[in-house]
């Protein structure tokens, strides 16, 4: 199963939003990112960290990371620093079946997966 299919399967199991609207949303406001190895949709947000929430009314300063999947020994994560167009203070996910945010700092989540900046080092 290639990781779009996963991150498909996943998504209709755990949400009523249809794929293909959330995949539309993404292709003309986000980031789609598709390889036979890894699959992800993510957007700018803003992040409160005192908080731990995201909105969309104040400057952006986080990139979302809504749905991503990978096979074999691919890194989304690796990934997704190295392709997003340009690095935020924040990197966002939801992690395992979990819809609460988990935020990371975005300098030192590239250094931890061998980037600098959010690009290959």
């Amino acid at each position: 199963m290639l990781p779009w299919e996963r991150a498909r399967n996943w998504h209709d199991d755990n949400t009523t939003e249809p794929f293909e609207s959330l995949l539309a949303w993404h292709m003309a406001h986000g980031l789609v990112f598709n390889t036979p190895q890894v699959f992800l949709l993510a957007h700018e947000v803003h992040y409160s960290p005192d908080t731990n929430s995201m909105t969309y009314d104040l400057p952006q300063n986080a990139w979302f990371v809504e749905l991503a999947a990978s096979v074999g020994h691919a890194n989304p994560v690796r990934e997704f620093l190295r392709v997003a167009t340009h690095p935020q203070e924040w990197a966002i996910w939801h992690r395992r079946n979990s819809f609460q945010p988990h935020a990371y700092p975005w300098a030192k989540l590239a250094r931890r997966v061998g980037l600098v900046e959010g690009r290959v080092s």
